[in-house]
């Protein structure tokens, strides 16, 4: 019996993109593909790279041409509201996942950004009216079941005597609040700074600023950037390090945390989206307000450091849950339920 063809709908290929929604789709990927016959459908490269107009936006107008491919699906999967609203208008059944929490033009680089924000709410309303099935992943949406960022990887827990440093992976803008980090690390005691390098890995925006504030501040220890890393190379990064060290604005649920979990690296995040369902309070890490304080972090750091092999066997512990087969599995029943019901 010839497999289901799936289509995956992503504006950036997962051989290109690191970041972002990219890990969730590529650790997906060889239990999509060993279940149906699946075909991704990207944004070309001669569009990619186009400044001017917002990418999401650029690739529901690239689809609308691409809507006769889209027929031959038996099932889409979409990771993108506007393309979600594009595909509403056919005949294909479709799947949206929700990434994140927030409208991409609230958050735009452009000053025309605003202007476009009340289109994407209108987008993302035919998409919850029409998909066949949804999910979020991050903050609740009312009446839409979690979906758990999958994790799936090669790398092997390092034995924590043999770890040393701390991370922070991402993009490099402001609402990550990179910033805070680097001055609360050059606050920390000599001993634990000199033992212990800031590692940042990502690239963004802010990049040459966090670069300046890093050699401006007086600091016992190093201030490492890693620059844009391939997911393997950051997990083996991460592996390495003691702690994942977060101070976001707004998250949904990072897909960095799910990663750090699963070898065993405690974390110290802020309180925004989903992260409290999974991180609790000196148990694999510590979680802080939004606006906290300097010391409360410094000695959410202490604590984990002193009692390190017990928070790590905790963050171990909670990453069960985040297995890319246990997730892939129950999403590939939905698919077929849905596509039988029909």
């Amino acid at each position: 019996m010839p497999k289901l063809k799936l289509g995956i709908l992503n504006s950036a290929s997962i051989l290109k993109s690191y970041g972002g929604v990219t890990p969730f789709i590529k650790n997906l990927d060889p239990f999509l593909r060993d279940a149906f016959d699946t075909s991704y459908i990207i944004l070309p490269d001669y569009l990619y790279d186009i400044q001017i107009i917002p990418r999401r936006l650029l690739y529901a107008l690239y689809l609308i041409g691409k809507r006769r491919q889209l027929r031959r699906f038996d099932m889409i999967l979409s990771h993108v509201p506007e393309a979600s609203f594009v595909v509403s208008y056919g005949r294909v059944p479709f799947i949206h996942i929700f990434h994140g929490n927030f409208n991409p033009m609230s958050q735009s680089r452009y000053w025309y950004g605003k202007y476009f924000m009340s289109m994407f709410e209108a987008m993302e309303r035919r998409t919850i009216k029409k998909a066949s099935l949804m999910y979020t992943v991050g903050t609740e949406r009312p009446g839409i079941p979690k979906i758990f960022n999958p994790v799936y990887h090669s790398v092997r827990p390092k034995d924590p005597a043999y770890r040393s440093g701390f991370i922070f992976s991402g993009r490099l803008e402001k609402i990550k609040n990179i910033d805070k980090i680097i001055r609360l690390y050059t606050k920390l005691r000599s001993s634990i700074q000199e033992a212990n390098p800031l590692y940042i890995a990502g690239m963004g925006t802010q990049e040459a600023a966090l670069k300046e504030l890093a050699k401006s501040l007086p600091a016992k220890g190093k201030v490492i950037f890693l620059g844009q890393m391939n997911n393997e190379e950051l997990l083996e990064a991460d592996s390495t390090k003691k702690i994942l060290l977060m101070a976001s604005s707004q998250e949904g649920f990072p897909m960095a945390i799910a990663e750090a979990f699963s070898l065993g690296v405690p974390v110290i995040s802020t309180d925004t989206g989903d992260i409290s369902r999974f991180l609790k309070n000196n148990e694999n890490g510590f979680l802080l307000p939004v606006d906290f304080r300097e010391e409360d972090y410094i000695r959410s750091i202490e604590t984990v450091l002193d009692e390190y092999e017990r928070f790590s066997q905790n963050a171990m512990a909670s990453s069960a849950v985040f297995r890319a087969d246990k997730v892939a599995r129950a999403l590939i029943e939905d698919i077929h339920k849905t596509i039988s019901n029909r």
